[in-house]
Parts: C-alpha cells; structure tokens; sequence
C-alpha cells in the first residue's frame, strides 16, 4: 500500500529536512491488525484501501476536500493511493492478464492507482477521479470485471449487524448470497402448474404467486379495486387492470432480498438477541462470501471488538485467522483470506502473535514483523506466551513505563498525579512485567531506521545496598562502600545496556523503589513510613479508618522524632524499608497505603528521587511529541 497527500499521510522528504509522511505498508499475506491511539491514521488505511478497490456492499465512498492532505503550505491539491498485489497465483495472473506488470525478475504484480485531484477553483467541491494500473499508474484504465474481482469485504465499525441481515431491495444478506455458488441453480423457474411443484427459489416464488392469484380474499379485494376503482381512471380504450404478484419480478434477487437472517430462538419462541451474537452472525455471513471466492479475497474490518465481550473476541481472532492460514491438506480450492483489521482492544491485541501487528503511531506505520524490531525469535516466542491483556495496552499508549512488580504499578502512577504529571493525562501506559522480560517489552519499541514515536522508561531498581546497610537486609547484594567508582559505573551501564531510540532505563539513585522514595527527603520518608506501618496493621486484617489514622499520626511523629534527634536520612530510610525487606508487610500493600496518602499529601518533584523524575520527564516529554 501507497499513499501521498491522503488525509493524515503527506508527501515524500523535502527541503529543511522534512521528513517522509507518506504512507508504504507492506501487508502480511494473512491476519493483519492495525493498533495504536486514536487520530494515528488506521481508519485512513481501510478507507484508502476501500477508495482503491472498492467493497462488496452496497455503500459508495465519495472522495471530498477532507480527504486531501492538510500540511504545513496548506491543502494539498491532489492524492494518490496504490493497492499493490504481489505473490500472484498463475490463475490470478491469467484472470489480470492484460493489467499485470512484470518486472525484469520475471515477478508478475498487479497495482491499482487511483489519483483524486480537486477541479479549477470555480468549482471548490468538484474532485476528479481516475483509476489505473501499472506500476506507476499508468497502464489501462481497471475495467469492470476485473474491479469487481478485487472489490474487497468490507465491515464498518459500530455497525448495525440486525439491520444489515433483514431483508429488502438490495439487502446486503441478498449480496452475500447472490455471490454464493450454490445459488446459481436457483435462477430456474421449475414450477409445474399442474403437479404443483417447485424447489428453486425462484420455481418457489411463481407458485406463490400462482396461489396468491387463487385466493378468494385477495381475488374479491383485486375484483373490486378493477371494477369499482381502477377502471374509472380509463381514457378512451385504456384498459387498467391490476395484478397481485409477490415481488413485481420473480427472479432470483428479487427472491433473495425477501430473506433475513437471524440467530435461530433457543426456546421454539421467537425474541431479540443481543447485539454482539448479531454481529458475530453478521460476520460469519460475511465470510460464506469470501469463503467462496478464489480470487484476491480480502477482508477489512474496523473494530472487530465492538458489541463483543472479551471471550468472543477471542473467538472471533481465531476464526479470522484460521480463514487465513493456508490449509494444504484441505481439499478446499478457495483462496486463504487476506485480513486487515483495526482494534483499539487488548484483548484483540493481545490474542494475536506480535509479528502480525502493525503498530500505527502519528501517521506513520511500524510492522512489528521478525527483521524488523529488535526482537529475536525468542523474544516471539516470549511474548506469545506472556504479553496478555494486562500488558496489551502498550500498543495503544503515547508513553510506556515498563516495571518490575506490582508495588511500582500502583505507586508511579500517584507519584506522578502528586506531583502534576498524571499518567492518563499524558496518555502514559504502566506495564508490570514482574522479575523478568523487562527489555523483552521494550525491544517492541526498537528498529533499526525510524524509531516509534512512543517513550518507553524502563524503570528497575539498582540492587547495590548503602553504607551501614545490615547483613540480614543485605544478604547476597553489593554495598556501594565495598566497590570502586568505575565499578558501580559498570554496573549502572550494564542495567541499560539495551537503551535505544526511544527507549530509555532509569535506573534507581541507590537500591530500590520504597529505600529511594524514603532517602530522597524527609516529607518522603514521613509518608513512606506511615505506608509501611500500615502495611504491617493490613496484614492479618484491613483496618478501620480510626485505627489507619492513629498508625499515620503515630508514624508521622516517629519521623519527627528522628529528625529533631539528628538521626542521618539515609539511616532513616534503612529502618524504614527494613520490614519490607524482611517480609514483615507486602510491598504492593504498603504502596497501595502510600497512593492513599498522596491523595492528601502535597509531594513536589524536589521531593523525589533524581531517577523517577528524570523518568516522568521523558514519558511526558514522549507524549507532548
């Protein structure tokens, strides 16, 4: 896929460095699912493939001003969307024949050019359209056969799936069925008068109008409206007569657009069913239709999510892409389904491999494909097994702060709304990946070439105790007093050794998150104390709000006590995070008691260590990008 000047996608590189804003995607030839914030530019990728190929239904895509590119000289004059097919099958290069371009390789490849172009200022609103193949866009002109072999399926989001299955003139059901294989034999009329007997649709419609004639109550109502009415109206030798029949025509469409589908009743009784097993029904729908065609088949759909809870989603994911597996032992003939689909749901996200993903962020497209991340095959693997829903959310975020456990999950987010740097504001996305894969996560984020626009913090802890740090918390850990300068320096660069792009780890001032925040200042130190002090009265029991605010009084004077005594703050901070350290309270507890404090404390960024506003300021900084 091309794009130039259409919508959010711009030109190709310019004077004073102007970057490329032009769309070029290659898709997988399978599932593919677009992911990003909202205004990235997905939508604008389905539609200029629907203005490119046109869709099966019966909905026409009008090209107007709004679709032309608005960049910093103003609005562009003119777009351009290629579709390009590649990987052609010999049936397919037959059937393109006259269309297909060979390249010196000897690789058959068909393109689709449209080039929309705004008309003579007199006329603002007037937009020339042209469509043609080639390479370049300048080979003949798609005619009408080979257009309707590439119309593409097409489902809108938020759409009305009950509303799509009734009948009526030009229902979408009677499409789906009309391009369905089997229906072909029912365009015969075999009704036999005198057996009365039929078994097409169509043999079926003559005979009900053959009875409907017959009857006494519509013959009575069809003599009086000849006699007594209608033949009133005559002039002169006109000879007015109506006629009852049941679709005017008794052909095959018309015979179709009588039909609905429904979800069949569970009960023999007949009542409305939810929305989302509508929709469900509705795509299944869609697909008997691609499910039978051999040519190019490919589906778009928009938020497949919507009306659908989370399981069904999931379903909904393996179905689509089972149709577009390649499946060699089966005796089916049909083409393997190319899907391309835009969600802004984890769960959609997350129940897909990360390889077939394209992460779309500012009006640019990152596939996250093997070769092109930093990620390895083991990484793949990894995140198949590991990235679920609770993590998925990265995909859709401005900023991603990567952490260790559940204690940072649940404090950074209030230490960043305390101190005026809200994470939903900054669109900033918190993923816990516990002890392990912190830069299996994060290596998403990374490629050789352009970076996502996305800041990612890796925030971890260094692990090094201070000076006067006892054996019994210290255990296995190295004490900064023990090492040299170079060492801890080595040991720093180590812990960031993937950083890259906009990937950057902040790396804790002197051992972990509850010991910094205590050591960082004294207002901290009161709060953190006041936390873990509660933490230890939560651990057999939640207590009353009286017996929380006598252990935050009693914590918060404790704290004085040590300061108007001279009582070092680094040696304050050691007793404080010593009953965590000892498994005397939960770490997530005592921070869940922390974020309940921040509700009521005033904290500044002077207040905290150096680490995480240093890491808030890059997230914020990502997502004012």
């Amino acid at each position: 896929m091309r794009a130039e000047n259409f919508r959010i996608f711009g030109t190709g590189p310019g004077e004073h460095g102007v970057e490329d804003s032009r769309l070029n995607l290659e898709l997988d030839r399978g599932t593919n699912v677009l992911v990003g914030e909202n205004d990235s530019g997905k939508s604008a990728i389905i539609d200029a493939i629907r203005i490119c190929l046109l869709t099966t239904a019966a909905d026409y895509y009008r090209v107007t001003r709004d679709d032309f590119h608005v960049g910093p000289k103003g609005r562009a004059k003119a777009f351009t969307i290629t579709c390009g097919f590649t990987d052609l099958t010999v049936e397919e290069q037959a059937t393109f024949l006259e269309f297909v371009t060979t390249d010196r390789k000897g690789t058959a490849s068909l393109f689709v050019t449209v080039h929309a172009e705004a008309m003579d200022p007199p006329r603002p609103q007037r937009i020339s359209v042209t469509t043609r193949t080639g390479s370049d866009g300048s080979g003949p002109a798609l005619d009408g056969a080979a257009r309707e072999l590439l119309k593409a399926t097409y489902l809108r989001p938020l759409r009305d799936a009950e509303a799509e299955l009734r009948s009526g003139r030009g229902s979408r059901l009677s499409q789906i069925l009309a391009g369905y294989p089997a229906m072909i034999a029912e365009e015969v009329n075999d009704f036999d008068e005198e057996a009365d007997t039929a078994s097409t649709l169509v043999g079926i419609l003559r005979r009900a109008e053959h009875h409907l004639a017959r009857n006494s109550s519509v013959a009575t109502a069809l003599d009086d409206i000849n006699t007594d009415y209608l033949s009133e109206f005559a002039i002169g030798s006109d000879n007015l007569r109506g006629q009852v029949t049941v679709s005017g025509d008794a052909t095959l469409a018309r015979a179709l657009e009588r039909l609905e589908l429904a979800l069949a009743p569970e009960t023999g009784e007949w009542t409305r069913r939810g929305l989302g097993y509508n929709n469900a029904l509705f795509m299944a729908a869609e697909l008997l239709l691609l499910g039978n065609s051999d040519i190019a088949p490919l589906l778009l759909i928009e938020e497949p999510e919507a009306h659908l809870h989370p399981q069904l989603q999931a379903r909904i994911m393996d179905l689509l892409r089972k149709r577009a597996q390649i499946d060699k032992g089966s005796k089916r003939s049909t083409a393997p389904v190319q899907v391309l689909l835009t969600t802004h749901s984890p769960n959609l996200a997350s129940a897909i491999p990360v390889e077939h993903l394209t992460l779309v962020a500012k009006g640019h497209t990152f596939r996250l494909a093997p070769d092109l991340t930093r990620l390895d095959a083991g990484d793949y693997e990894f995140l198949t097994r590991f990235l679920d829903v609770t993590k998925a959310g990265l995909f859709f975020a401005r900023a991603v702060a990567i952490v260790e456990g559940d204690a940072e999950a649940i404090l950074l987010p209030a230490l960043a709304e305390a101190t005026g740097a809200s994470f939903n504001e900054c669109g900033v996305t918190v993923v816990n990946v516990a002890t392990v894969g912190l830069f299996r996560y994060s290596r998403i984020f990374q490629r050789d070439g352009k970076q996502i626009p996305v800041a990612v913090a890796c925030i971890r802890d260094r692990d090094l105790v201070p000076e006067g740090t006892p054996d019994d918390m210290r255990r296995q850990l190295k004490c900064v007093k023990e090492m040299q300068p170079e060492e801890i320096i080595r040991h720093v660069e180590n812990l960031t050794a993937d950083d890259r792009g906009n990937v950057k780890t902040f790396v804790s001032d002197h051992w972990t998150l509850e010991y910094d925040l205590a050591a960082a200042s004294w207002e901290m130190a009161t709060l953190m104390h006041q936390a873990v002090q509660a933490a230890i009265a939560s651990k057999s029991a939640w207590p009353g709000e009286d017996a929380l605010a006598q252990s935050d009084t009693a914590a918060a004077k404790e704290v004085t006590q040590w300061r108007d005594d001279g009582k070092p703050l680094e040696t304050a901070a050691i007793d404080i995070y010593r009953p965590l350290r000892m498994k005397k309270a939960s770490k997530p507890i005592a921070a869940q008691h922390a974020a309940r404090l921040l509700g009521t404390t005033p904290i500044t960024q002077e207040q905290l260590p150096d680490y995480l506003v240093q890491a808030f300021a890059h997230l914020r900084a990502g997502a004012r990008r």
